[in-house]
């Protein structure tokens, strides 16, 4: 799906991907199967007090550090915290990164064949920002610990905006969240709600090219 804050041919510059169900599929599901071996209340635990249920916002806008995050999500979850608990629920976390899209990467190919700049936003948790190693270069990776805000927030797309010192208009933002992309597009960003199997073509739609 993609929508277009105007009828005019578009000038797109930067083209901004979300991370977690866009560059690749991501699941909690490893790091509940480590801390169920161990949590002290298996009936509580199955219910709502396991990483399914956890409030990921604080590490995610840099609030804590990773020892400060594991040591809170195991209070959470009821698990006696260790040190070496805290590496191995940040390898749980990386075992829950599958691997990149392939349509995906051809639509970042695509677009980079077309001299346009590939950008990140993310509310990603900072133990994963080496997952998008390779896409771009780090100036042009933007996440919620290194902003202290979280979309769909207005002032993330700001802060972007600034950083890249262009209208908003020049931007084109893929994500797989209604929400942010609505609150892209009330700035007058391009938005494409990502669906895997027409990425590419929503892409070329946005760009306007016929082939």
């Amino acid at each position: 799906m993609n929508n277009l804050p105007d009828t005019q041919v578009p000038t797109i510059q930067y083209v901004i991907f979300d991370v977690g169900q866009v560059i690749y599929p991501f699941s909690l599901n490893p790091l509940k199967v480590l801390l169920e071996k161990l949590t002290d209340s298996p009936s509580l635990y199955e219910n709502n007090t396991n990483p399914l249920h956890y409030n990921y916002n604080p590490y995610m806008k840099g609030e804590m550090n990773e020892e400060e995050f594991a040591k809170d999500l195991c209070t959470f979850c009821h698990v006696p915290y260790t040190k070496p608990l805290a590496q191995d629920i940040q390898k749980a976390l990386h075992e829950g990164c599958g691997p990149r899209y392939e349509e995906t990467t051809n639509a970042i190919n695509y677009l980079k064949q077309r001299s346009l700049t590939i950008c990140i936003l993310s509310n990603a948790l900072p133990t994963l920002k080496d997952t998008v190693a390779g896409i771009t270069t780090p100036q042009y990776i933007f996440t919620s610990y290194q902003l202290g805000l979280l979309k769909p927030d207005s002032l993330i797309y700001e802060r972007v905006r600034s950083a890249l010192d262009v209208p908003y208009s020049h931007l084109l933002f893929i994500d797989d969240k209604t929400k942010n992309i609505e609150a892209a597009q009330k700035l007058g960003i391009h938005g494409i709600i990502y669906n895997r199997n027409t990425i590419l073509d929503d892409i070329k739609s946005v760009l306007q090219v016929e082939e």
